[in-house]
């Protein structure tokens, strides 16, 4: 009898602890985080809606478990210090291009703009590849964390390139010509490559450039996309302009998350985040490609816009100007010689093939063009 007892008694503190457990871990599942991601665009950006999309579906993915909060420029802090305030837990997420950070360190720009394809034809498809598939991303991270000394997980995301050459007062026919223009640029190696090339490249925030080239400050300015560049009015300033352009051929938006708070997160919620950030990656390929699309129609359609063909002998003599711009930067340092060297091996890998292989997607279309079968701009 008091062996049953006994055996009773065991099984009711199993069925408890079983409980115990099984509610406890209810509890730690139903545990919720909270990620606030400060991005380096205002809110009108397709950048910005891109992470709110992203957002939605780590919501989803998680079941609420992990929310993401996305604010525009400047909501916390400036834009430039975004890093910063990521590092410090000021915020714990945030939204920029590695370019931003050269003045710290200038190989921050090999990962999201290597300038003119590296002078070695590398594309956009192709960088992305050496990032997840070419030991890109161990190099990415150690920038952050061995080389800036930021306590910063960093997640390439957002392929929104290539990024065209600008607008233009009047059109251009010569490099000669470009040298008398005043062009605004992003700082660092592509206006260092510009003045290389006599060009007299200044750099200047997004929100000055529209109102600079209404007060002729600027004969020329690059910003971002047809769809941004819209958006911050430089279709209503100048008319003439060129889509190919090789400075920021290759553009990667990232995102930043505090690696403290990144090695607190639950491995799940882990997983979930990174399989949004590769789906963001897709998704910015879509919308590249549909809404840089309508806003390239709606200018040329409704705003008079005229679009010209960048000259072959300004993109060879660009490519050259980039080449000797990076070398040096390679002599100087050993981490940027370092990740340069990888790019370039990946380049010698990839080039061959997608030079060729996608060359057909530019013969194509030419031939659709030439043929009057597709195209906004009016024969002349």
């Amino acid at each position: 009898m008091k062996m049953a007892k006994k055996i009773r008694w065991a099984v009711v503190l199993v069925i408890a602890v079983g409980m115990m457990l099984a509610f406890g871990g209810q509890a730690a599942m139903a545990k919720s985080y909270r990620l606030q991601i400060q991005t380096a665009v205002p809110n009108a950006s397709i950048y910005f809606k891109l992470i709110k999309r992203m957002a939605k579906r780590v919501d989803a993915m998680s079941a609420g478990r992990l929310k993401v909060e996305v604010l525009p420029a400047g909501a916390v802090v400036p834009v430039f210090e975004i890093l910063d305030a990521v590092d410090k837990g000021i915020i714990n997420g945030g939204q920029a291009w590695t370019h931003y950070w050269s003045g710290k360190h200038p190989a921050g720009i090999l990962f999201s703009a290597p300038t003119a394809g590296l002078g070695f034809g590398l594309d956009q498809l192709s960088t992305m590849s050496w990032l997840y598939d070419g030991g890109g991303n161990e190099l990415y991270q150690k920038y952050f964390t061995d080389i800036l000394g930021y306590k910063i997980r960093g997640f390439m995301c957002m392929p929104m390139g290539p990024e065209p050459f600008g607008w233009f007062k009047k059109p251009f026919t010569s490099l000669e010509d470009l040298k008398q223009m005043k062009f605004r640029s992003p700082p660092g190696i592509p206006s260092e490559s510009f003045k290389l090339l006599g060009i007299p490249a200044v750099s200047m925030p997004g929100g000055e450039i529209v109102p600079s080239a209404q007060r002729g400050v600027i004969d020329a300015a690059e910003w971002i996309s047809p769809a941004d560049d819209r958006n911050l009015g430089l279709s209503s300033v100048w008319k003439h302009y060129y889509l190919q352009g090789l400075h920021q051929a290759i553009s990667i938006g990232d995102i930043y998350v505090n690696l403290d708070w990144w090695n607190k997160l639950p491995k799940d919620l882990q997983a979930i985040f990174e399989t949004a950030i590769l789906s963001c990656v897709a998704d910015t390929y879509n919308w590249n490609v549909s809404q840089n699309s309508r806003a390239l129609k709606e200018m040329v359609t409704k705003q008079g816009v005229i679009l010209h063909e960048t000259s072959e002998a300004y993109i060879k003599a660009y490519m050259k100007a980039a080449q000797a711009v990076l070398d040096k930067y390679a002599k100087k340092d050993p981490f940027f010689k370092k990740v340069l060297m990888s790019m370039q091996e990946w380049a010698r890998l990839t080039v061959p093939y997608e030079a060729k292989a996608n060359g057909v997607y530019y013969k194509m279309g030419k031939a659709a063009l030439d043929a009057g079968a597709v195209g906004f701009q009016k024969k002349k």
